[in-house]
């Protein structure tokens, strides 16, 4: 018997950490216009067309169903598994995963990972990684648990235009809007331990947010790990993977690179630019 771990599509891992790791993905859910697609790499070219075109783009967790059938061909082999999900501040996926390991009593353990993107790529990979040591379901979980803990994860939008439209930050919508306004202003943003996207503080351009980014995950100590993510910004991450690496002393060919994937891009749009790492215990 072995632990098998399984996360959703917004977890923005890089497809070769998927397949090395026998990660299951169960897709997120895309909304174009009246039309529902699952969160893939083929809806991407789709759905960068449809921002472009300023069309609406929205998203939504996986009902049950999905889960279901990633869940039951692994038990049915005689594992257990470990599910980390996308916030549930944000999301029904973490309700979806629950309600689907119902089915499976005392063989399937979900964890809400209290974050986005890579500051769950992160948590999953370290959980695989725990799997394939040979690691029980409940160090699996520990490990998960330990790096939520240990988590410093920022970033920030190069425009506000497709997060208004996606509707998802309307709490603090018109504070964003203030600073993108003034004096080219950027909003730095992070994951409360609520799990829900809150702001950090404004910076002065890219530039600066930029230099935000750099300076909060390097005062978070030590990295364990290390991520940086972008939306068509390429040059600029790995600059500031450049960076991170060299003030941290951390591997340069360790840093994960990530660009984002559908389920993000549909509420940040091209521009995004970010880094999370976990602290050395």
């Amino acid at each position: 018997m072995a632990v098998k771990i399984v996360t959703d599509t917004g977890c923005d891992l890089p497809a070769e950490l998927i397949e090395q790791y026998a990660i299951q993905l169960v897709p997120l859910v895309l909304r174009f216009g009246e039309r529902e697609v699952s969160d893939s790499p083929e809806t991407r070219a789709e759905l960068w067309q449809r921002i472009e075109a300023r069309l609406p783009c929205e998203t939504s967790g996986p009902p049950v169903g999905p889960y279901l059938a990633a869940f039951a061909p692994l038990v049915q082999a005689g594992h257990e598994v470990v599910c980390i999900t996308l916030t549930g501040a944000h999301s029904v996926t973490y309700s979806s995963a629950m309600l689907a390991a119902q089915d499976f009593a005392g063989q399937v353990t979900v964890v809400d990972s209290c974050s986005i993107s890579i500051g769950y790529g992160l948590q999953a990979l370290a959980a695989a990684q725990m799997a394939a040591s040979g690691a029980s379901r409940a160090a699996v979980v520990a490990a998960v648990h330990s790096c939520q803990q240990r988590l410093t994860l920022r970033f920030f939008l190069e425009s506000l235009d497709q997060i208004q439209r996606g509707g998802r930050l309307d709490t603090f919508m018109p504070v964003l809007s203030r600073l993108s306004a003034t004096l080219n202003l950027r909003a730095v943003l992070t994951i409360n331990e609520e799990g829900r996207i809150s702001l950090v503080g404004p910076a002065r351009g890219r530039r600066g947010a930029t230099r935000r980014l750099m300076q909060d995950v390097v005062a978070a100590g030590p990295a364990e790990r290390l991520a940086v993510a972008h939306s068509r910004a390429r040059d600029e991450a790995e600059a500031l993977a450049d960076e991170l690496a060299q003030a941290l002393h951390f591997p340069r060919s360790e840093v994960l690179m990530i660009e984002i994937g559908s389920a993000l891009i549909a509420h940040a749009g091209p521009g995004l630019l970010g880094a999370g790492s976990i602290r050395l215990e």
